[in-house]
């Protein structure tokens, strides 16, 4: 099972994000479909279902020993060259101290139950494109356009489980976890 642990966006965060797609001007970035737009905390990759019990414990234990907190949508950038960035994303504003606090207690305890984290440091930000391998343009006309800087809480952190097809991805909650509970 393909799985990682994220913030969920609610619906009308995902609205002003899609809302910056620009898929007919410029189709040299795959946009991510706004119903699947969310926070990454910790890509797991390939776990085997027995491992479900431990990712389970690990959610469980990291939110309850975080706080809840109040987001806003950030800065919209992007990763690579200004010429021809690899990914266009919008970063995250407001409680950042609680959101990295949740990251830290979830890093610790995966790596506790023996999962792969990431080394590198963690950015909080919600990945809108990733430039096709075929594209030769530079970014969309208007990168970085203005948006409403929407504000949401972050009160559970979601188990996922990624499904890979020609299509797309889609994303399947498996548990919720109360931050703060």
């Amino acid at each position: 099972m393909r799985l990682f642990f994220a913030v969920e966006m609610p619906a009308e965060v995902q609205a002003v994000l899609g809302s910056m797609r620009r898929d007919g001007e410029n189709r040299d970035y795959r946009w991510v479909d706004p119903s699947l737009l969310h926070l990454t905390l910790a890509f797991l990759g390939e776990q085997p279902e027995e491992r479900l019990d431990a990712l389970q414990t690990v959610g469980a234990q990291a939110a309850a020993c975080s706080q809840a907190g109040a987001l806003r949508l950030g800065s919209a950038g992007h990763f690579g060259s200004a010429r021809a960035p690899r990914v266009l994303w919008v970063d995250l504003a407001g409680d950042l101290a609680a959101l990295t606090a949740l990251h830290f207690q979830l890093t610790n305890k995966l790596r506790e139950h023996g999962f792969p984290t990431e080394d590198r440091p963690f950015r909080a930000h919600v990945t809108l494109a990733r430039r096709r391998e075929t594209a030769h343009g530079g970014p969309p006309a208007g990168w970085p356009p203005d948006f409403d800087h929407r504000r949401f809480k972050v009160a559970q952190l979601t188990l996922m489980h990624s499904r890979l097809s020609p299509r797309g991805p889609t994303y399947t909650p498996l548990f919720h976890f109360p931050v703060g509970s």
